[in-house]
């Protein structure tokens, strides 16, 4: 049992094994072939128990019968064995969204208000902007801090209408964004995020030199780190709070009226930021 690494087990159950399939497999793969009955002292595990997560594997192709008497098993290649679990993930998940459009089609929704919103942590925000990002088929406007770049690799290849501002403090990311995102690809302004913290505290104060300062402190408390302004297709909006602390939380809407207002605030920022080139260091390309 203390063969056995407990991280190793823990992901091959996010694969989708249980924990005694996990455990099997992984004695299999250590000990090459095994006999049951050798199998059940490396492991630990109950007879009944054993010899159902045998069954399990050998039906998920995980593991293969060598020898009748006595009976022996063989572990499949981890290599080919991971390309299984991960390969049922994706076909499951696949299978599952046509399910889950059936059932759109069939449940009476009359009478039930529309969903304004959904709130996301930082847990499954970022799948949440990864597949906005993959299913954007007309225009995309981006106000983020210079942390999401790396989600952005995908629309370099799509023909679409993309206005990006980044408020960076990278300038590995800033150069990047520069090679990805060329002027015949995008609208592209960045902003250097320190600059852009005194930029809003003039904005605020109405330019009264007494009241930079304690605009400045205050927008210290937020992260600019976490902000992100999305708007695909003019249809959904995903908005992450700049919030102080680690946590990231994130509305998600394709309330008409939600994404109307959302599409002008990015539009005032944007223009704003962009036009404050000689305040902000921002450029544009």
């Amino acid at each position: 049992m203390d063969h056995i690494p407990q991280d190793l087990v823990k992901s091959l159950m996010d694969l989708g094994l249980l924990e005694s399939e996990a455990k099997i497999y992984v004695a299999l793969v250590a000990m090459n072939n095994s006999e049951v009955k050798e199998l059940i002292d490396f492991v630990g595990i109950s007879k009944p128990n054993t010899y159902e997560g045998l069954r399990s594997l050998e039906e998920k192709g995980l593991i293969n019968l060598i020898n009748g008497k006595p009976i022996t098993y063989q572990a499949v290649s981890p290599d080919i064995g991971l390309e299984i679990l991960f390969d049922t993930h994706v076909k499951a998940k696949d299978h599952a969204k046509k399910l889950f459009a059936t059932l759109d089609k069939n449940v009476n929704n009359e009478g039930l208000p529309e969903s304004l919103w959904y709130v996301f942590t930082k847990k499954n925000v970022e799948y949440k902007l990864r597949d906005m990002v993959k299913n954007a088929n007309k225009s995309v406007q981006l106000l983020s801090s210079d942390h999401f770049v790396k989600y952005l690799k995908p629309l370099a290849r799509k023909d679409l209408a993309i206005d990006i501002t980044i408020l960076s403090g990278s300038n590995d990311k800033t150069q990047s964004l520069k090679a990805l995102f060329t002027s015949d690809k995008a609208n592209l302004t960045i902003v250097d995020k320190k600059q852009m913290v005194r930029m809003l505290a003039i904005y605020k104060s109405a330019n009264q030199e007494e009241y930079i300062p304690p605009f400045e402190d205050f927008l210290s408390m937020f992260n600019f780190e976490n902000m992100l302004i999305l708007v695909v297709d003019d249809t959904e909006i995903l908005y992450v709070l700049p919030l102080s602390d680690n946590s990231m939380n994130a509305i998600n809407s394709k309330n008409k009226a939600i994404v109307k207002n959302m599409k002008l605030i990015f539009k005032a920022m944007s223009t704003y930021l962009a036009g404050k080139g000689s305040v902000a260091d921002s450029h544009i390309y």
